[in-house]
């Protein structure tokens, strides 16, 4: 079983996806893969180098995710040619490892699970929603601008079209409790298919 977990940043799909490995899930977050990718893949840095300029390199020859974050969420054509590098090693890590361990549940959270057509590769696809007063506020508290989290907010698939597409939807407004009490439930009707 492979739930394929999205929504739009700052709705607290890491939040879920914490509650979800409580509950005996394996969880893979896609976002945590992309990190790894731009911090120790030397194919990737020569790639990323390749098409960005040192201009997001330190002197020690590390990516600064702040400064390609900035370059490529201002430049549509940017982040597509980040994405073209990142995106197909991104989903073969998670593949194999959903592969090496077949009998267990899994949690993937894929950001853009809608907007990559990756919905194919799970068994069901779960989207976590909230108000977008909520996600701005808790995009300011990781330090981003207003503008920059509307900018980000901008980049993705509206929320409303991803919960018309997902099969299950978690709204994320409210407490921790009422988070974990969504994806008890959710997981109860899973298992009794």
């Amino acid at each position: 079983m492979v739930l394929g977990l999205t929504g739009n940043i700052g709705c607290g799909k890491s939040t879920a996806g914490r509650i979800f490995e409580e509950q005996g899930y394996g969880r893979i977050d896609c976002d945590e893969i992309v990190r790894e990718l731009l911090s120790n893949d030397d194919k990737v840095k020569a790639e990323v180098l390749s098409v960005f300029s040192k201009s997001v390199f330190d002197e020690g020859g590390q990516i600064l995710r702040k400064e390609l974050a900035s370059v490529v969420f201002s430049d549509a054509e940017a982040l597509k040619e980040l994405e073209n590098i990142l995106h197909p090693r991104v989903n073969r890590i998670w593949n194999e490892q959903v592969r090496k361990e077949e009998t267990k549940p899994w949690l993937v959270e894929i950001p853009l699970l809608f907007e990559r057509n990756l919905e194919k590769n799970v068994d069901f696809t779960v989207c976590i929603t909230c108000d977008q007063e909520v996600q701005i506020s808790r995009l300011t508290q990781r330090g981003m601008t207003p503008d920059e989290a509307n900018q980000r907010i901008s980049r993705q698939i509206p929320l409303v079209r991803k919960v018309e597409l997902a099969d299950y939807v978690l709204l994320n407004n409210g407490s921790l409790f009422f988070l974990k009490d969504q994806i008890t439930q959710l997981i109860k009707s899973i298992n009794s298919l």
